[in-house]
Parts: C-alpha cells; structure tokens; sequence
C-alpha cells in the first residue's frame, strides 16, 4: 500500500516536473515508491521497471538538497537502525531505511553500534564489497551473507517464502562488528 503504479511514467513524471522526459517514445508502465521526509513532506520517488529497462530505477528528486534516503517518515532513531539498499528490501524488516543507491551515513542522529547495514548478496560486486568495508571502517553493524545464502536480497528471500522471522533470524546470525566484520568480509568477498 506505500507504492503506486504508474502506466505511463515518463508521462507521469512531466506532470509533476513539466519537461523532465521530453521523449515520450519509449514510456513505459514502472512502480512508483515515494519518498518523504521525517515531517512525512513528499520530496522524491523512483520509478522501477517491470522489465528489462534500464536503468532498473529511475529517480526524480523534487527537492535537490535532501538526501535520497528511503523510510524517514516511520524510523524511530530510539532503536537499533537497519539500512538496506533497496526500498522494497526495507519493508521487511523493521525500522529500516533505504539508502536508495546511494552510501548513507546518518551523521549525529544515531550511536554508529546502533547501526546495521544489510547490502544485497554480491560478493562478486566491486562496489559493495566496497561499501560493506567502507561501513565497518565507520564501526557501524555490518550483515555479511552466509556462504550457502542464494538470495541476492531480502525481497527474493521473502518472494522464495521465508517468513519475516526467518529473515531476522538470518540476519541476527550472521551481524558483525569491527575485526569480526573484517574477518567475515575477507572470507566473503570474491573481488
């Protein structure tokens, strides 16, 4: 219920941002995942495609001086912070945020050990590996997938029918922190 579908997005997008797709040629119907702030103002969404088309995740931001962060609106920085990549993957687990392709660092809101990052399953991606050591040079939390995990995220975790206990559980296990995260990551990588 906190997405939409927009048939035609290109047109969609001109209607809020007047000019923004000037070739309509190739429009397309995407889900539409909107953004809010923590006073639950709208300042961005993206579009994701059903198919084939690239990029897999178009974003319009209404306001350029927000950070494209997803989930604002509903996290509680009282408690333990998850941050996935994707929005979708963040829906599943509670007071999660998305960081929506982009690296989030939630600067004076939260103790970093209150942190935990959950990257997709892609030991073979330069640029996550990247990211994963990127966070625990920060000391924040960092999931490391367990060698026989064959999800590449939440989302296909849950689509393969894992209930929403057994992904905590999953993660629960398998957090680390500091040198443990170190160890962890080295065997985990494959770049």
């Amino acid at each position: 219920d906190r997405f939409f579908l927009a048939t035609k997005f290109y047109e969609f997008c001109n209607e809020i941002q007047p000019g923004k797709f000037p070739d309509l040629k190739h429009d397309h119907p995407r889900v539409v995942i909107p953004f809010y702030d923590r006073a639950g103002k709208f300042f961005a969404f993206q579009g994701r495609s059903f198919g084939n088309e690239q990029p897999k995740y178009l974003t319009v931001k209404l306001d350029e001086n927000k950070q494209k962060v997803y989930g604002l609106e509903r996290i509680n920085f009282q408690r333990q912070v998850y941050i996935t990549e994707g929005p979708i993957d963040s829906l599943f687990v509670d007071n999660c945020l998305a960081a929506a392709g982009a690296d989030l660092i939630l600067k004076n809101k939260i103790k970093n050990e209150e942190v935990t990052y959950i990257f997709d399953n892609e030991p073979r991606n330069k640029e996550i590996v990247k990211r994963m050591y990127d966070v625990v040079e920060k000391d924040y939390n960092l999931v490391v997938w367990p060698e026989d995990m064959r999800h590449k995220d939440i989302n296909d975790m849950i689509m393969a029918g894992l209930t929403k206990t057994e992904v905590y559980d999953i993660l629960n296990r398998n957090t680390y922190s500091k040198l443990s995260a170190l160890t962890k990551l080295n065997e985990y990588k494959k770049v």
